[in-house]
């Protein structure tokens, strides 16, 4: 009988990708996140769930690839398509086992999957612990203490500041009647652990869905993401959006574009430094 502890070895060094499927009308089958973990990785299904790591029971993918450490499969990474860029793919969801954490894998495997996929990397809903990432090995850095630029761009829904300051996490959200618009971002708030989206043009323009009409530049509006459970558990983000002073007078996104535009010369300049 096999392990259900027992690691997945790839004595090539070379990590499994599950690639989606097309049926005879040419009708996309994607791959099932959960179910798959489940079926093929039990250990690591495991400890997705002893660490209550969130993974929508619906979710599915285009592609699921498996992350390798020392030759054995010690996570995974999940993407789909985007609907903002097409050169793009959105990787949904990356899960390290924790003794195996802090090894560069999550830069790594941008790396890897940009190569393999020929696209840009969007991180969707990244945790302060992926941002951590990020700027430990210098895909980020940090202004004013708080603000983080990031070469990755993040993905996030967009929501009112109402929704982001409400208190629901994104895990208990109920996204069932929005209309699904997605926003792009380099600018997370390490103290509120926030995708920070800010309006192109009209820097008072705040998004309201019920408002948004077909016309509309989506760019255009300021947001924020929900708050993440695993963030509010260890930083206490929720309260920290409830109390902040930039919030509660109303000059928020004012204070981010101010310290954006201030440092733009320098945020320029180090993105384009390869």
């Amino acid at each position: 009988m096999v392990n259900p502890n027992k690691k997945v070895k790839r004595p090539d060094g070379l990590g499994k990708i599950y690639r989606y499927k097309t049926d005879e009308d040419n009708k996309i089958l994607t791959l099932p996140i959960k179910q798959l973990l489940k079926d093929n990785y039990i250990y690591i299904y495991r400890a997705v769930n002893n660490e209550n790591f969130y993974i929508n029971p619906e979710d599915s993918c285009f592609f699921f690839k498996e992350i390798l450490y020392d030759n054995e499969v010690v996570g995974f990474a999940a993407y789909r398509g985007s609907d903002i860029n097409n050169q793009s793919l959105v990787m949904q969801y990356i899960y390290i086992l924790p003794e195996y954490r802090g090894n560069g894998l999550l830069i790594e495997e941008i790396d890897e999957a940009s190569t393999l996929f020929e696209s840009s990397i969007l991180i969707e809903y990244p945790n302060k612990y992926i941002v951590n990432s990020l700027l430990k090995h210098k895909m980020a850095r940090v202004l004013n203490d708080r603000y983080v630029v990031s070469r990755i761009p993040f993905i996030v829904p967009m929501m009112s500041l109402e929704d982001a300051t409400s208190g629901i996490v994104r895990e208990d959200y109920d996204m069932t009647d929005k209309k699904g618009y997605s926003k792009l971002s380099l600018i997370y708030d390490l103290d509120l652990c926030a995708v920070v989206g800010l309006a192109s043009t009209d820097a008072e323009n705040m998004f309201d869905e019920d408002k948004v009409t077909e016309e509309d530049d989506l760019n255009n509006y300021n947001t924020m993401s929900l708050p993440l459970k695993i963030d509010n558990d260890k930083f206490d983000c929720i309260n920290k959006r409830n109390n902040d002073p930039l919030i509660n007078n109303g000059t928020y996104f004012d204070e981010v574009r101010k310290i954006i535009d201030d440092k733009n010369d320098v945020i320029q300049n180090w993105l384009t430094i390869l």
